[in-house]
């Protein structure tokens, strides 16, 4: 789940960290003029597109407000306006917390280069400093940054506190990334968090505080398909609209390895869905699934599942079940793997599926298709 700057800030507050005053508008920050506006999307680079405005009172903050929700952010449009107090800015820093997925830890980002233009900046103006998961922030790591930033005194010990805060609120809101472009420092010494992007482990959504909004606004950047999938337990990324093929399959792991297998036979995927926990929940709950597959209008349909301890005919006998409720159209082929695999590929070939025990003929079955060329 990637928040929005506003409900970011909401999580920096809440852990301690610097932020400007701030409102949603019509509501302004207490504070006198003048205030900067910010169209609240999840897209980059939007003070580049118009984005970010200026005013020096409420009379010309509507007013560029006005501009502002008329604007398209790769097709997306800002779901609010956030209004905040005007910074004395000295120096603008990168700062940010990420999970590096390469090295399996999280990894320490900082630049003296921050602002807008920092993803232009030179590879070896970024410093990276990977975590161990099991021993943590220590202080060495703090030390290398404040060295690499240039910073003592009073900004030293706000930058301390800054990252700290950062890392804990990753810990507890099992994030996968928190970013601060820029970080300010003001002419008086101070750090203020000028931006926030954060991006959440919607996996971990049970056990954490909940963000003011945030689910509401996530699946307002979701497709028709995006939702329809979400709505029935499932999880749907849709990758190219004018795609031949869906892809449902039983994992998040199994799905990403799926999607790279048909892209590399240079195959057009329309999209994926990881059924995840609900791929044993019913012939009921997949039958809203396929509903939504059938809705997208794909050429070929591949369900592909490998079963570790689940049994595969007990699969096999929700698929026949979801067909009945939403028949998949076009052609639908089936990769069945694992335990009582025999028995419900057995199944599924009596219902007309064409199915597979392995998964390179299933992909070659589908280059070959002469329908998807």
């Amino acid at each position: 789940m990637d928040l929005l700057e506003y409900q970011g800030k909401t999580l920096f507050h809440r852990y301690g960290i610097p932020i400007p005053k701030g409102a949603l508008w019509p509501e302004i920050p207490e504070c006198a003029g003048p205030f900067v506006l910010k169209a609240q999307v999840a897209s980059g680079k939007r003070g580049k597109r118009g984005g970010i405005r200026f005013a020096d009172d409420r009379k010309i903050a509507g007013q560029a407000v006005q501009e502002m929700e008329s604007l398209s952010f790769e097709g997306e449009t800002a779901a609010t306006i956030y209004v905040e107090q005007c910074l004395d800015i000295a120096r603008e820093i990168y700062l940010a917390l990420a999970i590096d997925r390469d090295r399996r830890c999280p990894v320490l980002l900082a630049s003296a280069e921050g602002g807008i233009d920092v993803e232009d900046a030179p590879e070896g103006s970024l410093l990276r400093l990977p975590i161990h998961p099991f021993l943590g922030l220590r202080g060495f790591h703090i030390s290398a940054v404040a060295r690499w930033l240039g910073v003592e005194g009073q900004t030293g010990e706000q930058l301390v506190e800054v990252v700290h805060a950062l890392y804990a609120l990753m810990l507890s809101e099992d994030a996968e990334l928190v970013e601060i472009n820029p970080l300010v420092v003001s002419a008086d010494g101070s750090v203020v968090a000028a931006d926030a992007k954060v991006s959440l482990d919607d996996n971990a959504a049970f056990r954490r505080h909940p963000v003011e909004g945030a689910s509401e606004s996530s699946a307002s950047r979701r497709s028709s398909f995006e939702q329809a999938v979400a709505d029935a337990g499932a999880v749907g990324i849709e990758i190219d609209p004018d795609g031949d093929i869906i892809a449902v399959v039983s994992g998040a792991g199994l799905m990403m390895a799926t999607l790279d297998i048909l892209c590399e036979a240079k195959l057009r995927v329309r999209a994926v869905v990881d059924l995840g926990g609900s791929v044993l929940a019913g012939g009921e709950v997949l039958g809203r699934v396929f509903q939504a597959v059938v809705a997208a209008g794909p050429r070929a349909t591949f369900l592909n599942a490998y079963m570790h301890t689940a049994l595969c005919d007990e699969l096999a006998r929700m698929m026949i079940e979801a067909q009945r409720i939403a028949p998949l159209e076009g052609r639908v082929l089936v990769r069945l793997k694992g335990r009582n695999s025999d028995v419900g590929r057995s199944l599924l070939s009596d219902q007309g599926f064409d199915v597979f025990e392995d998964l390179g003929p299933a992909i070659e079955t589908l280059t070959q298709a002469r329908e998807l060329v």
